[in-house]
């Protein structure tokens, strides 16, 4: 339910959408031990092996597994991360050992967006050395943007189970996990992952969106603040903790971390919506709705700046230019657009 709905049947909730995920994958959200503990991220993390952490599995036969950096994918005044499969990390991998030019092939092929061709070069890695994990890595990574759910847990799983250390393994099995909205095992894939990087900003960052789906808003703000404390300039972060504020009621703090996120991003179109959402409650409603203008005015889902416009400006009286942007907002395939057009305006 939209949080303008809520107004009007007399509820005081806003909807908190959190960038996490998927995204967009999106999402940026961290948490960590303290800012004073955590240095500054290099733009690198190599992820280290430690056998007294937990012991490599056996290579017998093989010779050694792949180098698989932790890269920040989600860089300080961005509204998003690069993706599942696309960027980052996979443009430094050092490959090695038997199945090794299938997995590189395959990485190739999902960097272009042929995850199916991927899957396909991952799965002949495997048989070619069946008890490499890095093969089961990637292909579970292109299995879940397929959507092959089940295979890219059973994947991901398996990585883990022949190679227990590695933090990019637990990140995005937790980036999956949140996709599948099982927000308690996501943050528990987040611990481990810093755990193994402790400087890894961007699992600092999705442990606070865990915490966030858990209505552990409190929490949440924390892990956002240690983010900042080392990226000040961090857009998304500031999104975030935006998010967790309105869902708390604090709207007016919201709306100070929303500024700021558009401030460092002015094309954050969804900081606009979210920060229009905070000015409807604090009854701004001009503020609002030119808020949800430029929104409008740039690109992503219009259906939503719409609708909620809508509202704003029939609370300012114009009650033509609501019935107009929810028919606008109906045509784009917002659900409950119909439904204030039949309930506010007639035949229109």
């Amino acid at each position: 339910m939209n949080c303008i709905d809520r107004i009007f049947r007399k509820q005081s909730a806003l909807t908190a959408l959190l960038l996490v995920l998927f995204f967009s994958f999106a999402c940026n959200r961290n948490p960590g031990t303290t800012a004073e503990q955590t240095p500054a991220p290099d733009t690198t993390l190599a992820v280290q092996q430690s056998a007294a952490v937990a012991p490599e599995a056996d290579t017998s036969g093989d010779t050694g597994y792949d180098q698989i950096p932790l890269v920040q994918e989600i860089q300080p005044g961005s509204r998003a991360d690069r993706g599942r499969n696309r960027g980052g990390m996979f443009d430094k991998i050092s490959f090695r050992g038997k199945g090794a030019e299938e997995r590189k092939l395959g990485i190739q092929l999902a960097s272009k967006g042929d995850l199916r061709g991927a899957v396909e070069q991952f799965t002949k890695s495997i048989e070619v050395f069946a008890n490499n994990p890095d093969a089961y890595f990637y292909r579970g990574k292109a299995n879940w943007e397929l959507k092959q759910y089940d295979e890219a847990e059973a994947d991901f799983n398996k990585a883990l189970s022949i190679r227990p250390a590695q933090a990019p393994y637990y990140y995005y099995r937790g980036r999956f996990l949140i996709d599948r909205e099982r927000y308690t095992e996501a943050l528990a894939d987040f611990d481990r992952t810093i755990r193994f990087a402790p400087n890894y900003m961007d699992a600092w960052n999705f442990r606070g969106v865990a915490l966030a789906k858990l209505n552990r808003h409190d929490e949440a703000l924390a892990e956002y603040d240690k983010v900042l404390a080392q990226q000040p300039d961090h857009a998304l972060a500031l999104y975030n903790k935006g998010t967790s504020l309105a869902a708390m009621k604090k709207f007016n703090e919201a709306d100070e971390a929303f500024t700021r996120s558009i401030n460092i991003n002015p094309d954050y179109t969804q900081a606009y919506v979210n920060r229009g959402n905070c000015r409807f409650m604090l009854e701004r409603f001009s503020d609002a709705a030119d808020d949800y203008t430029k929104a409008i005015s740039q690109s992503g889902n219009k259906a939503e700046a719409y609708y909620n416009r809508a509202f704003a400006v029939q609370r300012l009286g114009r009650q033509s230019d609501a019935c107009a942007d929810w028919k606008k907002a109906s045509e784009l395939g917002h659900r409950g657009a119909g439904d204030m057009l039949k309930k506010y305006c007639g035949n229109q």
